[in-house]
């Protein structure tokens, strides 16, 4: 197979991988949209970083996931976030209307749904960096550039959470800047005084835990 080839085809992956994304964010509500863009360029942008041998790498990718006892980490990861994920946009939706929703997972921390996507993208990254090191290792991002673009995305969340908080400020007033005292910003247990010290603890554990994962490879 030619580069020009090669190239055509995966332009036109990228392309339907879009299409179907842009059409996912566009049927559901403007903030539920914002929310799932930095998730949806994550997933255009390492669904697109694809190996040139589309079935080994996806009999690899069936095989390390349901057979070979590799990868523990990143599969924890992915499913604790999935979890997450589901339960915390479940019960905000089942509890909304009593205003500032601040039990069940939204006792432990404020964005558990933004966590949950963290924690998804954060395992499917280490996945893919042990994949470009380790197998047939052929794709258009490096290492560095496929970490890069799960920071991107990180930096992307935060930066969302404080935006809607401002929001949630502005609509719940001293309700919601009472749960903003009381409750962590994205890592639970870990409650500051500092908007700026939260800041950097919702970037450094994740970051951490990256580290951690490409050590154990």
């Amino acid at each position: 197979m030619d580069t020009a080839s090669l190239t055509e085809k995966v332009k036109a992956l990228f392309m339907m991988i879009a299409g179907y994304l842009i059409l996912l964010v566009q049927s559901v509500p403007v903030w539920t949209g914002l929310m799932t863009l930095p998730f949806a360029g994550y997933l255009i942008v390492i669904l697109s970083n694809i190996p040139v041998n589309l079935p080994k790498a996806f009999s690899d990718f069936i095989l390390f996931l349901f057979y070979l006892p590799f990868l523990i980490l990143e599969k924890i990861f992915i499913v604790i976030g999935v979890i997450l994920l589901v339960y915390s946009t479940v019960y905000l939706h089942s509890n909304k209307q009593e205003g500032v929703v601040t039990t069940g997972p939204y006792n432990l921390f404020r964005h558990p749904q933004y966590l949950g996507m963290i924690l998804i993208t954060l395992g499917a990254t280490g996945w893919s960096i042990w994949i470009l090191n380790n197998t047939f290792g052929i794709g258009f991002l490096n290492p560095t550039q496929t970490a890069f673009v799960w920071f991107i995305e990180l930096f992307a969340y935060i930066l969302l959470a404080h935006i809607e908080e401002i929001y949630l400020s502005k609509k719940f007033g001293e309700d919601f800047e009472t749960y903003k005292k009381k409750v962590p910003f994205f890592i639970p247990f870990l409650k500051t005084r500092k908007k700026e010290l939260d800041l950097l603890i919702s970037i450094a554990i994740p970051a951490i835990l990256l580290f951690v994962m490409l050590q154990l490879h």
